[in-house]
């Protein structure tokens, strides 16, 4: 044999070696097949991701992978392209041998003889299951909620302005839906964080229910939901399902054995009008809602300007607020407390008041609930309780008796802080005597309060002050709850007392009030008292001590004192 044939058959044998080498070794599955595009040869990397050996499918069309998820007309389309191209890239679902379908990223290239007529398709594949399953993980991890698997705020974000563009493209509207559900808080804390994540999940099913086709619903928050509508043709639209939303919370939850009914409060911006943008229509929707929570909850409020007013407001308040403790821009005013068997003063409940440099008085209803937003209402309840001790501990010396002075405490106070040890010092910085205290906490505390609360409160008591419970018979407490906590008086609601006379219930729960205290061996004290009627009926009925504009309006530190020593109050017959 010629020394150049030789030379060439070791050359290709050569290239055959390689080329087996390739084959074997490379990471992707081949396939070849005919021009019947039957199975030829396929390498190792084909039977390590599709768990087939040779023997098996060698001979077979490649269809053999086929997942059964994808339609045939993919396929049709897939192989015209090859038969006009001679080539194909693409995505397929596979199933394995096993039944497991996996993702695979095929390339297909097609060996023409020279007639043109196929003899070979070469097939080159990589398993992307893996990859495609991370990237999905990490999208669901970046704009979803992970506990009810809506969209969270920055997917949130990205659909709120799809709305805007479809509703400015076809001349209709968008609206943003601020949802919040009403006393989630109270839910929470009595029944558990297990119980509150299973009622928002089932919330979040039942608000995706009542939802159009297109629209989206996000969680925002804790226990706050929005729900964005695009294309909306009209406000009744809209009002249609705002109201299937409210609806869908009339059936009770049945979670662990547990039974609770919830509703919700909605607040509605619409675009265009209510915002010239993302931002000020999420901020006009909350406001909206903080509406309908103060028009008695379970309801539903649309964005006006009014409320826009009041959100300028209320930003104002804020910078003021933030500053007014250091300008010493609050006071107190002091109502007094009356016996009603002999119309002494007992002593007097003291009330926090704002009168801004720049804005000028500001009432309680509109700058506490700020201050407890803004997390401020620890240092002016520190404040407050500092300054109304300095000033009952002068009453005695002036000859007044040996009053005592009633200081609401906020929630977040006694859960936040160490009350009792703020308490202690106070007194000590005074020099009042810790019996002429009287603390007033919120029912609501007493309801959700757990043993660190418990321990706080039963530490004041043990200072020797006394505890009492504000706006009693609001929150509905049972006597199973005050049973456990170391409270001295109840106050009854004014709502109560102004209806009393008229209103049967309000008149019975206040008999059950009076009765619950004197059995416990509390004293009782009526709030809001305008009239001598409602004063006879509080008397007749055993209530203690009573306060209100029938007696005195809250009054400044030297006019209280004025009032004491006139004994001008005289009850009537």
């Amino acid at each position: 044999m010629p020394d150049s044939t030789q030379s060439d058959l070791e050359r290709e044998n050569a290239e055959l070696r390689l080329f087996r080498t390739v084959f074997d070794m490379a990471a992707e599955g081949i396939v070849v097949t005919d021009g019947d595009n039957r199975i030829l040869a396929v390498n190792p990397a084909f039977t390590l991701i599709t768990g087939y050996e040779p023997s098996e499918v060698i001979g077979k069309d490649p269809n053999v992978l086929r997942s059964g998820l994808q339609e045939q007309s993919f396929y049709d389309a897939m192989w015209e392209q090859v038969r006009r191209t001679g080539r194909w890239d693409g995505e397929l679902l596979n199933r394995r041998k096993n039944g497991a379908i996996f993702r695979e990223w095929l390339s297909i290239a097609t060996e023409r003889d020279s007639q043109g007529g196929v003899l070979r398709h070469i097939g080159i594949f990589r398993d992307v299951s893996e990859a495609e399953d991370t990237a999905h993980r990490l999208w669901r991890h970046n704009n979803l909620d992970p506990l009810t698997e809506l969209p969270n705020r920055g997917l949130l974000l990205d659909r709120l302005l799809q709305a805007l563009v479809i509703a400015g493209r076809e001349n209709s509207r968008a609206a943003l839906l601020f949802i919040g559900l009403d006393g989630f808080k109270t839910i929470n804390d009595t029944l558990g964080h297990t119980i509150g994540d299973k009622l928002l999940q089932e919330a979040a099913r039942r608000f995706s229910g009542c939802l159009r086709e297109g629209d989206t619903l996000a969680r925002f928050g804790s226990d706050e939901f929005v729900a964005v509508l695009a294309a909306a043709h009209s406000v009744e639209e809209v009002e249609a399902v705002v109201r299937t939303v409210l609806e869908s919370l009339h059936e009770p939850f049945l979670i662990e054995a547990h039974r609770i009914l919830t509703s919700a409060s909605i607040g509605i911006s619409l675009w265009p009008g209510d915002g010239d943008d993302v931002e000020s229509l999420m901020r006009n929707a909350t406001g909206a809602m903080q509406q309908a929570k103060e028009a008695g909850r379970g309801t539903f409020r649309f964005f006006t300007a009014h409320m826009d007013a009041r959100a300028q407001l209320r930003s104002r308040l804020a910078g003021e607020l933030s500053e007014a403790l250091e300008h010493g821009e609050f006071s107190l005013v002091y109502q007094p407390l009356i016996n009603v068997r002999d119309g002494r003063v007992e002593g007097a409940e003291a009330l926090l008041r704002w009168h801004s440099r720049y804005i000028g008085a500001i009432g309680p209803d509109q700058f506490i609930p700020l201050a407890e937003e803004m997390g401020l209402i620890l240092p002016i309840g520190e404040w407050l309780l500092a300054a109304a001790c300095a000033e009952a501990a002068g009453w005695e010396p002036a000859g007044l008796g040996p009053l005592s002075v009633a200081i609401n405490v906020s929630p977040r106070q006694v859960q936040q802080t160490d009350i009792a040890a703020t308490l202690e010092r106070v007194l000590k910085a005074s020099g009042l005597a810790p019996e002429r205290v009287t603390v007033e906490i919120t029912e609501s505390l007493v309801l959700n309060a757990g043993d660190e609360v418990l321990d706080k409160l039963n530490r004041i008591r043990a200072l020797g002050a006394r505890i009492a419970v504000d706006d009693f018979g609001t929150g509905y407490a049972s006597l199973s709850y005050l049973k456990h906590f170391p409270v001295d008086q109840l106050k009854i609601d004014r709502s109560f007392v102004a209806d009393a006379l008229d209103n049967t219930e309000d008149s019975r729960l206040i008999e059950a009030i009076v009765a619950l205290g004197h059995s416990l061996g509390m004293t009782v004290v009526g709030e809001g008292v305008e009239t001598k009627e409602q004063l006879a009926f509080l008397a007749e009925h055993g209530c203690d001590l009573v306060q209100g504009y029938r007696f005195s309006p809250p009054l400044a530190a030297d006019r209280f004192r004025e009032f004491v020593r006139s004994r001008a109050f005289i009850l009537p017959p």
